[in-house]
């Protein structure tokens, strides 16, 4: 069974991130980085969209986009429960056109790497640019290029519960093809709701875009100007991308 279609466990899974802190991040990147004051922000892939749920929280209108109508029906179920509103839209994240523009779009948690071919990263910033106003910025959380760790392929496992849900979780990443910059990411739910057992298997090929290849996609869309690679904690700017990084573009003016 897919992990992605089963957003508890999904979410529970994911739940050591601190959406607090990286959305007064985010608000310390546009203070310093915006042409534009944003009221509106992007998910995109955003599966239980932790992080859009502290937006809205903070008078933010929030839109998630993705093509799992499981999550999306999750998300605003979870928003309804915490009386707040989030827009959904399920669409495929390299073609999609959003009714009205955002002013801060983000990808979190390494979901660039779903994208597979330089043809749809051109496409997918094409739709980005177009769903933002000029001179707001793109956030790409965890770009995936070029390991600097002896030990990244060494496989990960932890363990989270919540409210009677124990979730084990075990992740791997296996190079695949290295010329044609692929690799094979598995995740394992291992879960014990309330004493029924559930066991959920995911494994998809990810897509690992030299930083070169990168800015060339930037280029070839031709509506972003790339800021900088960013440390996730520090909010320094890097000359590579480390793991665990953000990638920032801005919006050109028209």
């Amino acid at each position: 069974m897919s992990i992605y279609g089963e957003p508890l466990y999904y979410e529970i899974a994911f739940s050591f991130i601190n959406p607090s802190k990286q959305v007064d991040l985010f608000e310390s990147l546009i203070k310093k980085y915006s042409k534009t004051k944003p009221s509106s922000f992007l998910d995109i892939g955003c599966g239980p969209a932790p992080q859009l749920l502290e937006l809205a929280k903070r008078g933010y209108r929030c839109v998630g986009l993705d093509l799992c109508p499981n999550m999306l029906k999750y998300l605003t179920v979870k928003a309804k429960e915490e009386n707040l509103k989030i827009e959904t839209k399920k669409a495929d994240f390299t073609h999609f056109k959003l009714k009205k523009p955002v002013d801060f779009a983000m990808m979190m948690m390494g979901t660039i790497g779903y994208i597979d071919s330089t043809k749809k990263l051109v496409s997918h910033l094409n739709s980005t640019a177009k769903a933002l106003t000029p001179g707001g910025l793109y956030l790409i959380e965890n770009f995936r290029t070029v390991r600097n760790k002896e030990d990244f392929f060494s496989p990960q496992t932890w363990m989270i519960k919540r409210k009677g849900i124990l979730v084990r979780v075990f992740y791997s990443i296996d190079i695949k093809d290295v010329a044609n910059g692929l690799e094979t990411e598995t995740i394992l739910l291992d879960v014990d709701d309330h004493g029924k057992k559930h066991l959920f298997t995911q494994k998809a090929d990810i897509k690992i875009f030299s930083p070169a290849e990168f800015l060339e996609a930037i280029k070839a869309a031709g509506d972003f100007e790339f800021l900088g690679w960013f440390d996730r904690e520090s909010m320094r700017k890097t000359k590579l991308p480390k793991i665990g990084n953000y990638a920032l573009l801005r919006r050109k003016n028209v």
